[in-house]
């Protein structure tokens, strides 16, 4: 239940702008359940975790951490040192993760 709530939450929140020139398959694991969606041409479609090979994976300790760092309630930085949030694959998308759905968490994107 929680998890479709935040598959909602993250649905009405999204952010098309901060999603521009991305076209990637992302999977939120969070605890032993997962999230699995797609950003192409401004837009969000979530599907099925086994549907596709994710771009990059973010590993969440439960869904009050996931819930807290997209929200942008939570502080990503703690979180990672904490080991309450890692990602796989594409390190730096965890700035983009955070501005598709205009969280706060992280400061912004740095230049590469």
């Amino acid at each position: 239940m929680a998890l479709r709530a935040l598959q909602s939450h993250l649905e009405s929140t999204f952010h098309p702008p901060a999603s521009t020139g991305l076209d990637a398959v992302i999977r939120l694991a969070i605890a032993d359940e997962m999230l699995q969606f797609e950003v192409a041409d401004g837009r969000i479609l979530f599907h099925d975790a086994q549907a596709r090979r994710p771009d990059a994976t973010f590993f969440f300790e439960d869904v009050d951490i996931a819930w807290a760092l997209l929200s942008g309630q939570g502080d990503a930085f703690d979180a990672f040192m904490e080991g309450r949030f890692r990602a796989d694959g594409y390190l730096m998308w965890a700035f983009r993760l955070m501005a598709m759905f205009q969280s706060e968490s992280l400061p912004e994107t740095p230049v590469e």
